[in-house]
């Protein structure tokens, strides 16, 4: 009677099983091109964002030195010492700061100096603030054929009385801007 039970319970299974079926080698081929086409397209973006963050803590250097500058026009303004603003243009903008920018190098004499990439040098020579990207893929080439990107204090002045024959000149402002024009994306 058992022997009847157990074929009866044989007889209602479907086919003849495999016990653990894996992957064929096709299949495992097609999941490891897929799994490595998925993970290069991810290094790719995120070393674009990689590049687009150091080039918002570049903008925002720069917005901090704009603020330095616009603040020691102003202490200069209020002590009476308006003759001395022009100093400004020559002056290192790393100065102006709480605390030097990250990777800040310090100045240097030299056209390009050798500093690591993703580091920021004052340029004594030019009297230029220089940023060397670490990440350059997205910023074309420079006019002077490099990726320094340099950013200097511009001096604006005006005749004090346009209609004057007197050739008497007036502090406008000042401001930092980029000393070659550069497009990063």
């Amino acid at each position: 009677m058992r022997a009847a039970i157990v074929k009866a319970c044989v007889a209602g299974l479907p086919g003849p099983r495999r016990a653990g079926r894996g992957f064929t080698l096709v299949e495992l081929v097609v999941v490891v091109c897929i799994v490595a086409v998925s993970a290069a397209l991810l290094v790719d973006r995120l070393r674009f964002y990689q590049e687009a963050a150091e080039k918002a803590a570049m903008e925002y250097t720069v917005g901090a030195v704009r603020s330095g500058l616009q603040l020691r026009v102003a202490a200069m303004l209020i002590r009476g010492e308006e003759r001395n603003i022009e100093s400004l243009a020559r002056a290192n903008p790393v100065d102006w700061l709480v605390g030097p920018p990250p990777g800040y190098r310090g100045e240097f004499r030299a056209l390009q100096p050798a500093v690591p990439r993703g580091s920021w040098y004052f340029d004594a020579t030019r009297s230029e603030l220089v940023y060397v990207p670490d990440l350059d893929g997205h910023l074309k080439v420079l006019a002077d054929g490099s990726k320094r990107l340099r950013f200097r204090v511009r001096f604006e002045i005006a005749r004090a009385e346009p209609d004057s024959e007197r050739k008497r000149l007036a502090f406008t402002g000042m401001r930092v801007e980029p000393a070659t024009p550069y497009t990063w994306f």
